[in-house]
Order: structure tokens, then C-alpha cells, then sequence
């Protein structure tokens, strides 16, 4: 019977994961058509200037989010799993506990981004983004919420909550409100009464799913435990400084440019950093299969093995982005005419931002053996890249415009590629072959 018990859980594992990706994929297509209607509605209805207070708000806030969350989309599993050596509490108990911790620390982070709005400089941030920011860091709690409890719903092996609640609810009901607001002359509170909206309507459907996967919430016979909320609020501060780091590095371009150029500018170089999203999830599709096989590999075979499947998948993953960076070149400029008045004018960030995407999409696959092995090498080396940006974007810029800041982007994406191919090499001797990307690239050119 015990032979026969790790390839049964071995195969149960494989089908989780199938049926897990395919889920992903599923609600990365349904969002996919969400987010171009959004931004057909946002560039068409409401112009490049209220787009662009909105663009720099929510990234401010999605930086946030991940900080307040505490990392704890990730380390709620083992949580979970841990309890029952200690009492086993309620599984449901242990999701509240860290709910209380993650929405304590988010609001902590949301009030000290008002107060820094307020005591900014106009010139930096400009009017409307700071009214923008003010409205949605109320939202930070909520979506730090939304992640936490989505995580606990797949805890439990169900992936619909999590697909309904971030591809259905939250961005349909955004679009929703965005019609209406512009509908009863709403113009400046629109876009942000829309965020709002979509966040309401997805923690309602969370929570509603949280219940349905646990039984209930158990509220009478609940007491807060304050050392396990100590004990894992430690826990989780590596993880956390990481993701916080690497969430930064992902959306520094945008207050780059809204601190040189303005909301308009920053609305229509958001509009290209949106378009070119999808092959950044293209990417993150792959992240529920990729990463628990990695994973494993490191743990079982060493790093040297693990570089072999890392060039396999990198090779998968390069084909799919590449695909949509040729659909971009084809239809971005038609596209981003279709969007509104101006934005035609960010198709060459749009082409530099999709290049910078597929780099880091197929080659970042490896930091995953530096993330396992070596982290404070990566959270230096994103850090390192992160100034490398800004400071291209500040030269390249005033040459040429939002394709100089978007040029700045794709060298430091392109230099942290080469830097952490090195650092493989010579901590772990991992290495990537050349052939696992020349032969998609030649064919993509």
C-alpha cells in the first residue's frame, strides 16, 4: 500500500497542477477581453490625462497591495498545512488570523501613501493624481484582502472563486461604473469610482467563496491567537522585502514619467504598458506549472540539473511571448489609434515595453535558482537594475520621449538577463544553452 501511495499522490499532484493552469488560462483569456474593453472605454470616454492620474494611482497602489499583503498569497499554504502540529486550529481561524495581520499592515501603508501624496510636491504627481491616489489607497486593505483570501480558496483545491472574482467581477464591474459615471458627467471621479466598484464587487464574490470552501467562518467560536499573528508577521518579512523590490521594478517607468512629463504623457505611455501586459501573463500563465517543477528539481537534483529544465521551459515560454510581440508590431499602431486621441504616439514604447516583457518572461525563469538559493543576490541585483532604469529614463528621455523611457526599461531588463545569466554560471554552474532561444528568435525576426 505505501508503494503504491506516492505515485497516486504523485498523480494527483500532476492533475492539481493541469487543472490548475488550465483554470489560469481560462481566466487570463476572459480578462484578457476585459482589459481591452477597459481601455477602449478609459481612452475613448474619459482622454489621456485622466487616464494617465489613474495609471500612476494604480500603480501605486498595486505596489502597495503587495507589501500590505505580506507575501502571504505564498506562505498561507504552509501556514495551513503547519497547523495541525500546533492544536489544530480551525483552518479557517489560521485565514483570519493572517486576514487581521495583512489588513492591519495595508491600512498602515495606505494612510502613509496619503500622507506622502499630500506633503509631495504638485509638480510631481499633479492634481488629479493626487486626488486619483487619495481615493484609491482606501482600496489597498481590500485588495490585500482580495489576494489573501483568493489564496486560501485554492488552499482548498477550488480555482473558480479566484478566477470569477479577479476576471469577471472586478474588471466587468469597473467597466460597468466607468460607463455610467461617464454617462452622468462624471469625468474626473469616474475611473476611480470604477476601481472601487470592481474591488467591492470582487471582495463580496472572495468572500462569498471563502465561505463556501471552508463551511463558514466560524465567527462565535473565534479568538484571535496574537503570538502565531507575531510569529508569521516575521516570517514573512523576507518574502515580503522581495516581491515589494521586484513589484517596484515593474512599474518605476510609470512615476518616472508622470514626475517628467505629466498625467497626459503618463496615460498614453500607460496605454502601452497595458497593451503590452498580456505577454507578461502570457508568461505568469505558465508560473502555477513552472514553479512548483523547479522547485522540486533544485530540491531533489541541485541547481546544474535544474538549469536544464529552466531552458526547456524558457524555450516554451519565449515561443508563446514572442507570438505576441509579432501581433503587437502588426496591429499596436492601429490599435492604439482606436484607443483615443494621442496614443498612436506611444507605438514605440509599445514595441521596446512587449521586447522588455518577452526578456523577462523567458530569461527571468533562472532567478527562480538565485530566489531558492542565493536571495539577497537577487533582491541586490533587481535593486542594482532598478537605478540602471531610472537613470536611463532620465538621459533617454529628453532624446526621445516615451520610447527613451521604454528604451531605458528593455536595457535594464536586457542587462539583468545577462548579469543573472553570469551569476548562474559561475555560483551553480547552470548553464542555459544558446539553442533554446536562437532558433524561436531567427524565426520570429
Amino acid at each position: 500500500m505505501r508503494d503504491g501511495a506516492a505515485p497516486a499522490k504523485e498523480n494527483r499532484a500532476g492533475r492539481l497542477i493541469v487543472r490548475g493552469t488550465a483554470s489560469s488560462g481560462l481566466g487570463f483569456a476572459i480578462r484578457f477581453g476585459a482589459r481591452f474593453l477597459f481601455l477602449f472605454v478609459a481612452g475613448r470616454l474619459f482622454g489621456a490625462t485622466l487616464f494617465g492620474a489613474y495609471s500612476i494611482s494604480i500603480a501605486v497602489v498595486e505596489a502597495a497591495v503587495i507589501a500590505g499583503g505580506l507575501s502571504t498569497k505564498w506562505m498561507l499554504f504552509k501556514w495551513l498545512n503547519e497547523r495541525e502540529g500546533e492544536g489544530d486550529r480551525p483552518a479557517i481561524h489560521i485565514v483570519i488570523d493572517t486576514a487581521l495581520m495583512v489588513f492591519a499592515a495595508s491600512a498602515a501603508i495606505a494612510a502613509a501613501i496619503m500622507a506622502l501624496a499630500a506633503a509631495a510636491p504638485s509638480r510631481w504627481i499633479g492634481a488629479n493624481a493626487e486626488v486619483a491616489i487619495f481615493a484609491l489607497a482606501l482600496m489597498i486593505p481590500l485588495q490585500a484582502l482580495i489576494e489573501l483570501l483568493l489564496a486560501a480558496t485554492r488552499w482548498t483545491e477550488v480555482m473558480r472563486y479566484e478566477v470569477v472574482a479577479k476576471n469577471v467581477m472586478q474588471p466587468y464591474g469597473s467597466i460597468a461604473v466607468a460607463i455610467l459615471a461617464w454617462w452622468l458627467g462624471w469625468m474626473q471621479e469616474g475611473l476611480v469610482l470604477s476601481y472601487i466598484a470592481g474591488t467591492i464587487a470582487s471582495l463580496v464574490y472572495t468572500l462569498y467563496g471563502v465561505r463556501r470552501c471552508f463551511g463558514g467562518l466560524g465567527l462565535r467560536r473565534y479568538r484571535p491567537d496574537l503570538r502565531r499573528i507575531s510569529r508569521h508577521f516575521r516570517a514573512a518579512m523576507p518574502t515580503t522585502g522581495t516581491e515589494l523590490i521586484d513589484a517596484l521594478y515593474t512599474r518605476l517607468d510609470i512615476y518616472v514619467v508622470g514626475i517628467l512629463l505629466g498625467a497626459s504623457w503618463a496615460g498614453i505611455y500607460g496605454m502601452a504598458r497595458q497593451l503590452s501586459m498580456p505577454i507578461r501573463q502570457a508568461r505568469q500563465a505558465f508560473d502555477g506549472m513552472l514553479v512548483p517543477i523547479v522547485a522540486r528539481t533544485f530540491s531533489h537534483s541541485g541547481p546544474t540539473s535544474t538549469g536544464r529544465s529552466i531552458a526547456s521551459a524558457a524555450r516554451l515560454v519565449f515561443i508563446v511571448q514572442l507570438a505576441g510581440v509579432i501581433a503587437l508590431t502588426a496591429i499596436g499602431s492601429p490599435l492604439l489609434h482606436a484607443l483615443g486621441k494621442g496614443f498612436h504616439a506611444a507605438y514605440g514604447a509599445l514595441l521596446c515595453l512587449a521586447a522588455a516583457e518577452v526578456i523577462q518572461g523567458a530569461f527571468g525563469l533562472g532567478e527562480l535558482v538565485l530566489i531558492y538559493s542565493r536571495p539577497r543576490v537577487a533582491v541586490a541585483m533587481t535593486a542594482g537594475f532598478m537605478i540602471v532604469g531610472v537613470a536611463g529614463a532620465v538621459l533617454l528621455e529628453p532624446h526621445l520621449g516615451l520610447t527613451g523611457v521604454a528604451l531605458a526599461v528593455l536595457l535594464s531588463y536586457s542587462g539583468r538577463a545577462v548579469v543573472r545569466r553570469i551569476l548562474l554560471r559561475r555560483l551553480h554552474a547552470v548553464e542555459i544553452p544558446t539553442s533554446s532561444w536562437w532558433g524561436p528568435l531567427a524565426a520570429a525576426a
